[in-house]
């Protein structure tokens, strides 16, 4: 019988999760509402769908027998569908509650990592900026104010003093489907990004990306480096850490992936989760450097099938954002065969065509695509990205000042 996968979501970082399913044999059909998501192109079936609506997706879609596994690989808006879903198709590995809401709250998961003994940090929440002014006054500022649920970098404003935060939350709750926000301390140090694959409540496998950010007011990732070097007892204590998160949540089965900052103080915090795959082409990051298929995998424990993890010692790998740093219409993209040509690119995604209007890399959801680069030495990648940088351009017309040469990825 066809295995059918049914993927929440279309954004441009799933879309190589479908490929990806297509070469294991699965059928996959993609749920968004956008019929211009990138996935759509590649996906088998298309329900046009939110994601944020399991019932009606389960009225599309309950009665068909060739269903064997549901996931959220790239937002983790649709975790709560996930997780409704699998239950009530009695599909294997369910999502925990638990799990789900740390994803969705960031106020919960800081919770989570108070109970399980990880190093923590203050921040506060609410819903209005009278009490939350009141409430953060203890806290150390500059700080960050975030929307409780967002992801991709929407919504998260510098707060430089507590006589801002009123127009930083009123800006900040707009991208909140909760309506509310958290402010935190700012955490000052090396940005880090952590997958994970639990198996039978073993962490299975882990991994750390270095993340480069814009600067403030942003902080959007623009890149991921591979492998990286933590200290020796940071290293070592990191696999407890996830440990002790995961028995918290009661989460046994499944990808896990964190946003975290190694302080200056030496201490690794974990800012936030989601129980999926990380995007922005961190998957092939990581099947490039160590070997290890966490989409495959993935895929396998949806099923309820165990994954196969080997992993090989450390080949240096970066996947580099494409993205402009400002609005113009898409006349062109020069050097596109040059770059996929380098023996040191291992792919080359866009997800902009001509004519689109391209907006400035201020969130996620506004790339122009990604680039994944490996080479024998860290040296040696970096040379290689400077490479594309130099080679591939993105052609807007800027209103009112003709045809401009954009060199990316900017910014």
């Amino acid at each position: 019988m066809r295995r059918t996968l049914v993927v929440l979501g279309g954004a441009d970082g799933s879309v190589n999760v479908y490929r990806r399913a297509r070469e294991l044999g699965y059928h996959t059909i993609c749920v968004d509402i956008r019929p211009n998501a990138p996935g759509v192109a590649v996906a088998d079936e298309y329900l046009q769908l939110s994601v944020r609506a399991p019932e009606r997706i389960d009225s599309a879609l309950g009665s068909r027998t060739d269903i064997a596994g549901v996931i959220c690989p790239a937002s983790d808006v649709g975790l709560p569908t996930q997780a409704w879903l699998a239950k009530k198709w009695g599909l294997p590995s369910p999502l925990p509650p638990a799990a789900v809401e740390a994803s969705v709250d960031k106020p919960v998961f800081r919770s989570v990592c108070e109970r399980a003994g990880v190093p923590t940090y203050r921040s506060v929440s609410g819903s209005s900026g009278e009490e939350l002014v009141e409430a953060a006054r203890h806290l150390r500022f500059p700080a960050l104010v975030k929307p409780v649920d967002s992801s991709g970098s929407r919504g998260v404003v510098s707060c430089a003093d507590p006589g801002k935060l009123h127009s930083a939350v009123a800006e900040s709750l707009t991208f909140s489907h909760r309506g509310r926000v958290v402010v935190e301390e700012h955490l000052d140090g090396r940005h880090l990004t952590i997958e994970a694959l639990v198996v039978d409540g073993e962490i299975a496998f882990h991994a750390v990306t270095e993340r480069t950010i814009t600067p403030p007011p942003l902080f959007v990732t623009t890149a991921h480096l591979m492998p990286v070097e933590l200290p020796a007892e940071v290293a070592a204590a990191l696999p407890d850490m996830l440990a002790a998160v995961c028995a918290e949540l009661g989460y046994r089965t499944g990808p896990l992936t964190f946003d975290a900052v190694l302080g200056r103080d030496g201490k690794l915090y974990l800012i936030e989760m989601g129980a999926r795959m990380g995007g922005n082409g961190i998957a092939e990051v990581v099947e490039s450097c160590y070997g290890v298929d966490l989409m495959a995998a993935t895929m396998s424990l949806a099923v309820g099938e165990q994954p196969t993890i080997v992993s090989k010692p450390p080949t240096p790998t970066l996947v580099h954002i494409l993205a402009s740093d400002r609005t113009g219409r898409l006349c062109g993209i020069d050097g596109v065969d040059e770059v996929r040509a380098m023996p040191e690119v291992l792919a080359l995604h866009l997800f902009v065509h001509e004519g689109d209007l391209v907006r400035p890399y201020e969130q996620a959801g506004h790339k122009l695509g990604y680039v994944v680069v490996s080479a024998e030495s860290v040296d040696r990648l970096w040379a290689a990205e400077s490479a594309v940088r130099g080679t591939l351009k993105f052609r807007l017309a800027n209103q009112g000042d003709g045809e401009q040469d954009l060199a990316v990825p900017l910014p």
